[in-house]
Parts: C-alpha cells; structure tokens; sequence
C-alpha cells in the first residue's frame, strides 16, 4: 500500500482567496458575499494587526500606539475559488461602503494536497 501524500493538480482557474475582516460589522456582509458567489468552502482565522499588538503587549511603543487606529481584532478568510466565483465576490463586495470592505487578495494555486479537487 502506498503511503505517499497524493499532490494534486488544481484546474486553471482556481485560485488561494484571502480575505480580511477588519471589523465585526464587515465580518457578516463578507460571509453573505462568499454564499451569493458560491464559495462554500473556507477556513476562519481570528487575528490581531500589528496595531493591536503593539498596544496592549509593547508598553515601550506605549506613545507610538497613540497615533494607531483602534481595533479589536480581524477574521481572515482562506478559501480555493474559481475566477468566475471570485469576480462575482468582488462584484458584491465593491458595492459595500469602503469601511465595510475586507482586504481582499488572490494567489494563483501551483499544488495543493488534502482537498480531493
């Protein structure tokens, strides 16, 4: 019996999708945006920015952290689309006000192991 990861080939068009939910309120509308273009799939990650980090554990920046913008924390989201998923999430998206966009990144996939594509 063969042992050996199976190493996937991922189609074409498939792409790493990275989002950032800088806050709560725009955490929701990001969710609803990822269902209406059929983007099941994704993993949640609660970060900090390093704003956040410098404030609360970095007492000697404790001046610096002044001139930061406040912040409780973020959500990323790591997702596998297609492009025709991912340009009718960005369609979605680009219609929120500004303060409610995520950060929003795509990288194209060379390999991936685990998902059964």
């Amino acid at each position: 019996m063969d042992s050996a990861p199976k190493i996937e080939r991922p189609a074409r068009d498939e792409r790493l999708l990275i989002l950032i939910a800088r806050t709560e309120e725009s955490f929701d509308p990001l969710v609803t945006a990822l269902l209406d273009a059929n983007i099941q799939g994704a993993t949640v990650l609660e970060s900090r920015g390093l704003g956040t980090i410098i404030r609360s554990e970095m007492p000697i920046f404790a001046g610096l952290a002044a001139l930061l913008p406040q912040s409780t924390g973020n959500r990323v989201v790591l997702s596998i689309a297609t492009r025709a998923q991912i340009d009718d999430l960005m369609r979605f998206l680009s219609q929120l006000p500004i303060e409610r966009r995520p950060i929003a990144v795509t990288l194209p996939l060379e390999t991936v192991m685990g998902l059964g594509l």
